[in-house]
């Protein structure tokens, strides 16, 4: 229905899925390099998967919350 007359491809589903959540991260590292990475002295994973960096209390923490709401957008 909605693919047309394409069969059901679950492969294809995956793949997609994998390609879209490669292109989320690659945005998020991109936004928080340039907005982060010019505040503290080493980027680490830390950033991406640690909710302890997202708060409102610090400047790095706003551009951490910047970073996720501007590679949300880019998405």
């Amino acid at each position: 229905m909605f693919y047309g007359t394409v069969v059901w491809d679950p492969w294809l589903i995956v793949a997609q899925i994998g390609c879209i959540q490669c292109l989320y991260y690659l945005t998020l590292g991109i936004f928080l390099e340039i907005l982060v990475g010019s505040r503290v002295s080493r980027m680490s994973l830390v950033y991406f998967f640690d909710y302890a960096t997202v708060t409102a209390s610090t400047v790095s923490g706003w551009c951490v919350i910047a970073s996720f709401l501007l590679s949300s957008l880019a998405g």
